[in-house]
Parts: structure tokens; sequence; C-alpha cells
């Protein structure tokens, strides 16, 4: 078998495995239950906060040491943080256990970034396409298992919602165990680089004595060259308007759909709460946003003009605010799903409009990064002022979201505008100056 084969469905088997969550779905009204003495408010302002908050300095620690640590070992921390965290949800029950749950849940989403980039230290450049393709495909199959299942499994009463975590946390057991089954990687992109001999020195003492020079050098000169290394193909790919301006896309997107998934149970609660429907159908839910967001990013690789952003945006503000004024937790639901498609349709096609810019292969993972981690601080920013300082109500926050994806739309549609105004302008002045 191809060697870059047999590395992509190892990596893709463990991230279907790990992606394996049927207890998400539903994991509002499983703290929310029985099972735990908490309030609606506690949930909302004392033990979400703590989860993104948590992500956000994790991930920047993590994205630091992936490279150095070369990939595999922050891979099955990963596996062993997500079965910490379905641990201490199964086996605790007060406000300060799930506090620490919500600390590990961090550290299980920010080593997400050593899966997703460990590909790209494995595998030849002319691959990355196909294996990111199949990466992505394996993540949104684990999503779309989760969902069906659970709600098969919780509307038959076949399962109730605390015991959709022993699923979850087998998965990750499995997702762990079968990381160990991934080849080493014994170049890192940043640190411990490949180092390729002079074609000028062909004498083996003069080999020997660079051999025993390059492995004398200080951890800190090493580190040094890591960071200057970085900050050169930082500057290099973000001194790139159009690198720019579609990771700050990237990056209020996932911003703003991360934000919204991250309360939306909270907001169907209310909602069914108000008109009286019991029935919860959050997992099918999951399900179809997980099918048709994928349908919406194989769309993004063929369909990409570049007003589209503006116009998913300006969607997605009339969908949640529909979702959000309408007591009817249906048409959240729909409100929901096309906030979804249309969010994996603007990320994937950023991801290919940055990709079309950079011109080394190693620059591909280190903007990745950068671009989540600034998501995600845009993200812990929302929650801090919408959430614990404003204290606004679940419906307020997502008029607020609605708002601010109207406001994307508005930004994006100027730019553009601005953007072909300055292009027709250049057209004039050569066309001008032909003539004369």
């Amino acid at each position: 078998m191809i060697s870059w084969i047999k590395i992509t469905l190892i990596l893709c088997l463990f991230g279907t495995l790990r992606e394996i969550r049927p207890s998400e779905p539903f994991v509002t009204e499983f703290l929310l239950g029985e099972w735990r003495n908490i309030t609606e408010s506690q949930l909302i302002r004392d033990v979400y906060p703590v989860g993104t908050y948590s992500y956000l300095a994790l991930l920047v620690l993590v994205f630091l040491i992936t490279d150095f640590l070369r990939f595999k070992p922050v891979i099955i921390l990963s596996g062993l943080s997500g079965i910490s965290v379905y641990a201490v949800l199964l086996w605790t029950s007060s406000l300060e256990w799930l506090m620490v749950s919500q600390v590990l849940y961090g550290l299980y989403m920010a080593t997400e970034v050593a899966y997703l980039t460990y590909i790209y230290a494995k595998v030849d450049p002319a691959k990355y396409p196909q294996v990111s393709s199949y990466t992505r495909i394996a993540a949104l199959t684990g999503r779309f298992l989760s969902g069906a299942s659970s709600q098969l499994l919780t509307h038959f009463n076949i399962l109730d919602y605390r015991e959709l975590n022993y699923i979850t946390f087998t998965a990750q057991i499995l997702a762990t165990f079968w990381a160990f089954w991934l080849p080493s990687v014994p170049y890192g992109i940043y640190f411990h680089r490949r180092i390729s001999p002079s074609s000028d020195i062909d004498s083996p003492t003069e080999k020997h004595a660079i051999t025993q020079e390059t492995t004398k050098q200080s951890m800190r000169s090493e580190v040094l060259e890591a960071a200057s290394l970085i900050s050169r193909h930082a500057r290099t790919a973000y001194t790139r308007p159009k690198v720019l301006v579609w990771s700050a896309l990237y990056a209020v997107a996932l911003a703003l759909f991360v934000q919204t998934q991250t309360y939306v149970q909270m907001l169907w609660i209310q909602i069914q709460e108000e008109s009286n429907s019991p029935v919860a159908y959050n997992g099918a839910v999951e399900a179809v946003q997980t099918l048709l967001g994928a349908l919406g990013a194989f769309t993004a690789t063929y369909w990409s003009c570049a007003p589209l952003p503006a116009l998913a945006a300006a969607v997605q503000a009339l969908a949640m605010s529909a979702g959000t004024y309408v007591a009817n937790v249906f048409v959240s639901y729909l409100g929901y799903v096309v906030v979804g498609l249309l969010y994996h349709f603007t990320i994937t096609l950023a991801s290919a409009k940055i990709a079309s810019q950079l011109s080394d292969e190693s620059c591909f993972g280190l903007i990745f990064g950068i671009n989540t981690l600034i998501g995600t601080g845009l993200q812990s920013l929302m929650t801090l002022i919408l959430i614990q300082k404003l204290q606004l109500s679940i419906f307020t926050q997502y008029y607020c979201l609605s708002g601010l994806f109207l406001l994307l739309a508005l930004i994006w549609t100027i730019g553009w505008m601005l953007q072909m105004f300055r292009q027709k302008q250049c057209i004039i002045v050569s066309d001008n100056n032909y003539s004369i």
C-alpha cells in the first residue's frame, strides 16, 4: 500500500472515532438534568465560559509545542484528554468538578490542531488537497454518526442523556488506542527540521563533523531559529492582502459559528419551554447540519465568487433572527442548519483562497493555527461581553449574533465594492495611458 494512503487511513480512523460523541447534541439537557444540581444561569455564565477561556489559553500552548513534540504525542494527549472529560462527567456531580471538565474539554479541543496539521508534516505537499479533504470528511462522518445515533437512542428510550456519555467515553478510549498506531514524525516543520548536507561536502570526516556540530546545538538556538522561521513565514503570508482579508473572514466566521453552536441548545430549551414542546430532536438536527455542511464545503470548491461570503453572512443573520424570534423550535432548528451549512461553505472558501496565495508548504499549518487562534480569541471576547459582562438573556444574545452576522455581510460588501472600484480605476488609467 502506498505510504501516504496508509497514513491517511490511520489518521482518518482516529478522526472519526474522536468525533463519535453522541452525548454532545444533548449535553445541555444532561447537565441541567437530574444528574447534576446546577441552574441555567450557572451553566451559561459559570461553566461554559471556563471551556471557552481554557480553549483559548491552551490553544496558544498546544500550538507552540505541537511541532516541537512532533505531533504524535499531542494527538495521543488529545485522546487522553477526551477520556478524562467524559470520565469526570460520568462519575462526578459537583459544580467544581464540572468546571474541571471544562478545562479538560478546552485541552481536548486545543489538541485538535495536532490532528489537523499532522498530515502536513508527514505527506508530500502534492497530496495536501487530497489528505485535507479526507481528514475533514472523516471528522464529519464521526459527527454525523454522533447526531444520528444519539437521536435514535434517545427517541426510542434505549439510553438516557447520561448514558450517551458511555458511548462517547468508549469512543475516546478507542481513538487513543488507535493513535499509537500513527507513524512517528521524525522531522518537524519548524523544530527538529530535516538538514540536507551540502553537495559540496564529500568527505566522510567533514560530514561527521557537521553531524556532531548539529547535535551539539543548544535548545535555545533551536527555539530561536524556529521562532525566526515562524515569524518570517507569518510575515510573508500576512503581508499579502488576499491572505489577510480571507484570514480575517476565516477567523470571524469561526468565532460567530462556535458562539452560535455553544449556546444553541440552551436557546432550544427556552423555546421548547415557551411552546410546550417536550420532544427534542437535537441529534437529528446535528446529523442534518453535518451532511449539509459537507455539501456546503464541497460546493465551495467549485463556486468561489468573491461576493458570496457577504450573501452567506446576510442569510445567516436572517436565519438566526427567524430561529430566535419565532416561538417554534423547528424554525430554530432550521435556522441553525442554515447557519451551519453556510459556515462550512464560507470556511472552506476562505481556506482555499488562503492556500492559493501561499507558496511555502510549511505555511499551511501555521496560518491555519494562527487564524484558529484569532477566531477563538474573538469568540472568547464575545463570551466575556455578551454573557458575563452584559449578562444578556439567551434570546438577546442570539439577536446580537444576528446583528454581528449582518455587520460582517455589510463590511464584506463594502470591501468588495471598493476593490471593484479600484480595479475599474486601474483599467481606466491603463486605457488612457495606452491611448496617449
